[in-house]
């Protein structure tokens, strides 16, 4: 009798304490990162550094789940929606909209955001870029710093690359703004573009950065998650310069790291929390780009006419004076 007292006992102040931790919060979330999970200097890096932003101004708490296969995400999704405890569920990256799609209609009542592509349900707010944006400024600076005869880190050749994680239409978008970008510069420019296949395989992103770099390409944007990270590192060994993307990666190859492609992930974390906590989710599609605030780069080793150029072509894009265009195919015609 006394142990089942103790037992109850237990069980209610564990309740209470749970209650009261609730409380506390202005709001509670959950997050399903991307396959690749935290560490990858990327864009999960940036979605937690989102939610760390979001716990300290809005005082939210949170749980976060990283899956190692796709197959798990759905998993996840049930699991956070079942709980029905949560404010918003948030799914990182665009490989999670088919779990989504349907968690999301057998928990009608419950609010998901998803970044990096669409999910066409009632109860879903998706997040998307306009990656040939991001692209674009990014062939700019590549092309203008491979023509820079006294850098160290170049050569003459007038040849660049991009590696992306999988062929897919955001991808796609990115490389084609990236070489767009470039002849934009000059359209007598060489540009290499392949793909990892994967998102977590810096082993094979580093054996393809090596190719190029024996090619003679001598800066490389490594749009590809966690295999970025070869990628990087291979322009490090190689003396030449990489690329980041979605956060600032300088600290991955020091004196390397020409600029990063940012996707402000964090900051659209951070909007779709507010959004809820403040009465006003509204689900459908949002676009971010450059003049949302959702796309840029960093100024790392970026020379100042670099610079003032990537500020002239934002403006351009931003008041449509610059048309990119939206294929692999379109760009290099």
């Amino acid at each position: 009798m006394k142990k089942n007292t103790i037992i109850i006992l237990g069980i209610l102040l564990l309740t209470i304490f749970t209650m009261n931790s609730l409380a506390a919060a202005e709001g509670r979330v959950a997050i399903v990162f991307a396959t690749g999970g935290l560490g990858d200097k990327s864009f999960n890096d940036a979605a937690f550094a989102g939610i760390m932003a979001a716990k300290e101004k809005m005082d939210i708490e949170y749980d976060a789940a990283e899956p190692s296969s796709i197959t798990e995400y759905e998993t996840y999704l049930t699991q956070y929606s079942a709980l029905r405890r949560y404010d918003l569920i948030i799914s990182i990256g665009f490989d999670q909209a088919d779990a989504l799609n349907n968690v999301a209609q057998r928990f009608p009542d419950q609010k998901y955001a998803i970044i990096d592509t669409v999910v066409d349900q009632p109860n879903v707010a998706s997040y998307v870029y306009e990656e040939k944006e991001r692209g674009f400024l990014m062939g700019v600076a590549a092309a203008m710093l491979t023509t820079k005869a006294d850098d160290p880190l170049t050569n003459a050749e007038n040849k660049i690359g991009v590696i992306g994680g999988m062929k897919i239409p955001l991808i796609d978008a990115n490389i084609a703004g990236f070489i767009a970008g470039a002849k934009y510069i000059d359209p007598e420019i060489t540009v290499q573009h392949t793909y990892v296949g994967a998102w977590a395989d810096p082993a094979k992103g580093k054996e393809l950065a090596i190719s190029m770099i024996e090619d003679d390409i001598d800066v490389i944007w490594g749009a590809a998650g966690r295999s970025g990270l070869g990628i990087l590192k291979a322009a490090e060994e190689r003396n030449i310069y990489g690329i980041g993307a979605d956060s600032d990666q300088g600290h991955v190859a020091p004196g390397h790291i020409l600029t990063n492609g940012m996707k402000f992930v964090n900051n659209t974390v951070e909007l779709a929390i507010k959004q809820v906590l403040n009465d006003k989710f509204t689900a459908g599609v949002n676009v971010l780009g450059i003049e949302e605030g959702g796309l840029g780069y960093t100024e790392s080793l970026l020379p100042e006419n670099v610079v003032e150029k990537l500020e002239e072509v934002k403006n351009k894009i931003t008041t449509g004076k610059i048309e990119i265009p939206a294929t692999i195919d379109a760009a290099r015609k």
